[in-house]
């Protein structure tokens, strides 16, 4: 008996090690130099910052927006860009939202949409002083354009108007239609713009061939396993879920409390809520992400992505040590606000607390409130959804979209590996699921994590290389399309 089990040992470990062996490399086209248009960077880079200029900040209360410099962003395309203007039917969408339709030679193929936001996350007063050129001014140093903005996402915004503008001087006209829509409030939700103009393109029946939005980058850091850059294509985001969970109790002077207050109740709720997690689980982005950089990974981990079947869940327990590898194997549990008396010595009558769930695809919202329930046992607690979407489609990477960013990425970008991954964030993009079932996320710049760091923070730039670079990445896609 002992040498029978000894051989399915053998055997079982030969099979694990021939699967790694076996996983096939990416196949990689090779650069066409020729494709690449000549771009003035300099000359761009002016443009980004006049944009930058333009303090289009946005807020949840609307009635604190200015929308004066919105007026003037939107001037300033006419201005920057005659031919697109003179060439391409604008819309405009709750006064600020924007869409370019570039009309093709053949209407029976399906239109791409590029959609971009160009309002901005404010910036804390308080960080004024550590900023190294002011976040409005679009200071041009250093081989940067630096400024709120820059890399979120004005220069992708950009970025793809000059290669309208390019391809529009050379005479160039699509076969199929292309549609350019730029939403004014995606840092606050997207309700007017892409919410608004999805519902537009939904009345009138139009369906996409696919969809790119911001997303994913290529990053040259990210996955301390690989010495080569990963471009990241978000094929799905996950879904939202900020929840206020408010406990009823005794109202009245600390010095007399009851066994049981208001507070000491919701905190163990939201205790049990950080011990008893979602489990884990390898949704289909991200099986897929370790599919394609199997090939490149070390050996021995390649033998876990390699046989998933055998090794989930010990793939699964090494990912969720790290904060990330975590995010992307569950439905995430962060406590975030409590709130109880205004008073050190008074019993608040009841405490709240807001608890925010990233969900994974295949959870929803409802998934989440009958989990709290769960946490609560048998307290009598209200659950309030204050923000909630469940988690987006998950767009194949068989379409023609994602072969043609793909492809588009790899000439525009030499050196790096193109792969699939799940979305932490949430983008405009999933407004649009009622017109496309293939909708993508990147963004087409090649940064560092401590770049990445800089959105919606101190000291936002990007630099002219990316700038030239995804100038040439929409001019391709365009020309492509």
């Amino acid at each position: 008996m002992g040498t029978y089990i000894f051989i399915i040992i053998l055997l079982l470990l030969g099979y694990t090690f021939f699967r790694a062996a076996m996983v096939k490399k990416p196949e990689i086209p090779e650069v066409d130099e020729q494709t690449a248009p000549e771009v003035d960077v300099n000359a761009v880079a002016e443009r980004l910052s006049q944009a930058v200029r333009k303090k289009t900040v946005s807020y949840p209360d609307i009635s604190k927006i200015d929308w004066k410099p919105y007026q003037e962003f939107i001037d300033l395309l006419a201005k920057n860009y005659p031919l697109v203007h003179q060439n391409l039917e604008l819309e405009l969408v709750n006064d600020y939202g924007l869409i370019y339709h570039f009309r093709g030679s053949n209407n029976s193929l399906k239109p791409a949409l590029l959609i971009s936001h160009y309002d901005v996350v404010p910036v804390e007063k308080s960080t004024l002083d550590q900023w190294e050129h002011p976040p409005f001014d679009g200071v041009i140093a250093d081989g940067f354009v630096w400024g709120r903005g820059t890399m979120d996402m004005k220069f992708h915004l950009i970025s793809s108007l000059e290669a309208v503008e390019m391809l529009l001087k050379n005479g160039f006209t699509p076969q199929r239609d292309i549609y350019l829509a730029f939403g004014q409030d995606e840092e606050t939700m997207g309700e007017r713009g892409a919410a608004t103009m999805a519902a537009l393109f939904d009345e009138r029946g139009m369906e996409f061939e696919f969809v790119l939005d911001e997303g994913g980058c290529i990053t040259e850091d990210g996955f301390s396993m690989l010495n080569q850059p990963l471009a990241l294509i978000g094929i799905a985001e996950k879904g939202l879920a900020s929840v206020r969970i408010t406990v009823d109790g005794t109202g009245g002077h600390a010095a007399m409390p009851p066994r049981n207050t208001a507070v000491g109740t919701l905190a163990k709720i939201v205790t049990n809520l950080e011990k008893k997690q979602f489990g884990l689980r390898i949704c289909k982005p991200v099986r897929q992400q370790f599919e394609t950089i199997g090939s490149v990974l070390p050996f021995y981990f390649r033998i876990l992505t390699a046989n998933l079947g055998l090794f989930g869940s010990v793939f699964k327990r090494l990912m969720a040590i790290s904060n990330v590898g975590n995010a992307m194997m569950r439905t995430t549990t962060a406590a975030t606000m409590f709130e109880g008396s205004m008073a050190h010595n008074v019993l608040p009558p009841k405490a709240s607390a807001v608890v925010n769930f990233r969900l994974l695809p295949g959870e929803t919202v409802e998934d989440v409130v009958h989990h709290i329930k769960t946490a609560a046992g048998n307290q009598d607690v209200k659950i309030e959804p204050l923000m909630a979407n469940d988690p987006s489609i998950v767009s194949p990477i068989e379409s023609e979209g994602f072969k043609r960013v793909k492809d588009c990425i790899y000439q525009s970008f030499p050196g790096v590996l193109v792969t699939p991954y799940l979305m932490m964030a949430a983008t405009d993009s999933r407004r649009y699921q009622n017109v496309c079932s293939n909708i993508y996320r990147f963004s087409p710049m090649q940064i560092r994590q401590s770049d990445l760091d800089r959105i919606h923070n101190v000291n936002e730039r990007i630099s002219l290389q990316n700038i030239e670079r995804s100038v040439q990445f929409f001019y391709r896609l365009i020309k492509d399309l």
